[in-house]
């Protein structure tokens, strides 16, 4: 069973599984504080200690100075949302920590009907599209998401309480790398749990959903004929996914002129109120 637990009296627990954990290395977290780095014995993840300088990690911006593949990874994402949602015939999704809101403006530029929540970010690119118009999502996409839960326990069943058919995740499987792991990234403050494939089989199980991992995607997803396991493996997969983007960029954008006439009449009904 998973279960959160942070450290009992002196005891040190994992916030994943429940597990003991033992400290492996130490690393200066925003460049100020001593910070140990522990790995579960039960579940196999790196943690670290428990993080009380999240609040300082995100006081200037969600998004770290140091993350220069923001853009260029909302592309990718795109091309994998876009690939997945027609693979498994998904109309509704919401991008949870979706930041400005990039990937949702640019998915329901393509027709797909994308919300985005981030409660560290403002939705920039989102603006009228945090509310979604559904009650359950098809599709639940989270990019480099996972690694920034302080609770994963807690984090985790909040996420999969949207109760998706399948849920489209990012982040670097922990394979005991060591204090210089470039993953760890511990200038911004803001990774702070590490998963293993075990950890990860471990949710999967829980939840009553099936993994497949490809090209540094998690895909959660439940009752999938096994020619569509197959299908998606191969169409996360780096390279392929590179050529997708090309055809997708390609495509018309029938979203751009919809939303704006949405936005317009909202505007109207609003100004009316006044």
């Amino acid at each position: 069973m998973i279960e959160g637990a942070y450290t009992a009296g002196k005891e040190k627990l994992c916030r994943l599984c429940n597990g003991e954990v033992s400290v492996l290395f130490a690393n200066k977290v925003l460049g100020r504080y001593d910070v140990s780095y522990c790995k579960c014995a039960h579940c196999h993840s790196l943690q670290t200690e428990e993080p009380y300088w999240l609040d300082e990690a995100y006081k200037v911006n969600s998004l770290s100075s140091t993350d220069t593949g923001a853009a260029q990874r909302n592309l990718h994402n795109l091309a994998a949302c876009y690939t997945i949602s027609k693979l498994l015939n998904a109309r509704n999704v919401i991008d949870v920590g979706g930041g400005d809101g990039l990937l949702c403006r640019l998915l329901r530029d393509y027709g797909i009907n994308c919300y985005v929540k981030d409660k560290y970010s403002a939705p920039t690119y989102g603006q009228g599209f945090t509310e979604e118009n559904f009650e359950t999502p098809d599709l639940i996409t989270g990019f480099e998401v996972l690694e920034h839960y302080p609770s994963p326990a807690a984090d985790l069943a909040a996420l999969f309480g949207y109760q998706p058919r399948a849920l489209l995740l990012s982040t670097a499987v922990y394979t005991n790398e060591e204090h210089d792991w470039w993953y760890l990234a511990p200038e911004s403050g803001q990774h702070v749990f590490f998963y293993s494939k075990r950890a990860l089989s471990m949710i999967a199980a829980k939840y009553q959903y099936e993994l497949v991992l490809s090209g540094g995607f998690v895909l959660f997803v439940k009752h999938l004929p096994l020619f569509q396991r197959i299908a998606a493996k191969l169409l996360l997969k780096g390279l392929v996914l590179r050529l997708l983007r090309s055809v997708i960029l390609l495509l018309p954008t029938p979203g751009v002129w919809q939303d704006h006439l949405v936005q317009v009449e909202k505007s109207k009904e609003a100004q009316q109120r006044l």
